[in-house]
């Protein structure tokens, strides 16, 4: 049965605003989408958190003290804040001892070398020696990446991940919660998840050890394209997800020619393999359909509807021949 124009212009029209308002109803019942991926706790592999402090050795380059008790003229370095200079071979020159190698002692077993050496020549008879050392080129934990001021840190003491964090000013606002810790003569990367609850920081402020390499890489972009007002890339947040409905929102809303069923996630897998995640918007929007965190380097890709485009940019008659040119209409 064939209607005239004019008629089927009045019923569409009557659809149209049916959808219109149908679609500020669905959005009106919208009661939040369901995260699919919370945020990671903090979390750190438990022989990093339990890894021992060990004495740092003496090495070539290191500026130590020396203090003998009673003898003030086998004291030396400890009023200078340059200390006594380690030599490239090891070596240090002391008064009465002359040239004494104590590169690979720690201060505890070079204390008790020298107290020994003092009392077998008879310089002393019991000699009480302490040795500490006041700086070393070698003896640092390297900081690179998303901090304020990358820089190596002196390691002397028992330092944890938070207190080098600290020396370096803090995170940058593009830091990532996922840190990476490389450990001399360890061929396995260390990973510590952060978390974004504060209350959680013991769980993954593990001991560092002189030499550590602190890696604090920078959050990874999601890219959002198609039918909404701003396409942009959009930084991942450490504090909260990006999920599928935020992303939207940060980029403006859809635009009306949006195909809300046919939207889809473009997602790159460790191996480089490519994923296509199907969504249906609609159905986010309601709640019926889990909103998704967005992971890094996603594409959140979002086509456009034929039928409502050409509603968008043309008449009412435009979209009656639009509408048989694409089967909805049959005369």
């Amino acid at each position: 049965m064939r209607l005239r124009s004019v008629q089927w212009i009045r019923i569409f029209s009557a659809a149209a605003a049916g959808l219109i308002c149908g679609s500020v109803a669905a959005r009106g019942q919208y009661t939040g989408p369901a995260v699919t991926t919370q945020s990671p706790g903090a979390s750190a592999p438990l022989s990093a958190m339990k890894a021992q402090y060990a004495e740092a050795k003496i090495m070539p380059g290191d500026a130590i003290a020396i203090a003998t008790y009673g003898a003030p003229e086998l004291t030396t370095g400890t009023n200078d804040p340059n200390g006594v200079k380690v030599g490239a071979q090891g070596e240090v020159v002391l008064p009465y001892l002359g040239t004494v190698r104590l590169a690979g002692l720690t201060p505890s077993e070079a204390s008790l070398f020298l107290a020994g050496q003092l009392k077998e020549k008879g310089i002393l008879v019991d000699p009480q020696v302490s040795i500490a050392i006041l700086d070393s080129p070698t003896k640092v934990i390297t900081v690179l990446g998303e901090v304020e001021k990358p820089a190596p840190v002196p390691a002397f003491g028992q330092l944890r991940l938070m207190d080098v964090i600290s020396a370096c000013g803090g995170f940058t606002p593009l830091a990532s919660h996922a840190i990476t810790i490389r450990r001399p003569d360890d061929p396995n990367a260390i990973t510590i998840q952060l978390g974004t609850d504060p209350k959680s920081t013991d769980q993954s402020n593990i001991p560092l050890m002189p030499g550590d390499t602190v890696i604090v890489p920078r959050v990874g972009n999601v890219y959002i394209v198609g039918q909404v007002t701003r396409p942009q890339a959009i930084p991942l947040s450490s504090n909260a997800p990006i999920t599928v409905v935020r992303a939207i929102s940060m980029a403006g809303g859809l635009k009306y020619g949006a195909a809300l069923s046919k939207a889809m996630i473009v997602r790159t897998t460790p191996d480089h393999q490519r994923v296509e995640i199907r969504l249906d918007l609609k159905k986010v929007q309601n709640g019926r359909e889990k909103d998704i965190a967005l992971a890094s380097d996603d594409v959140l890709y979002i086509p456009t509807n034929g039928f409502k485009s050409v509603i968008s940019s043309g008449g009412p008659q435009e979209a009656v021949y639009a509408a048989v040119s694409l089967g909805y209409i049959v005369h």
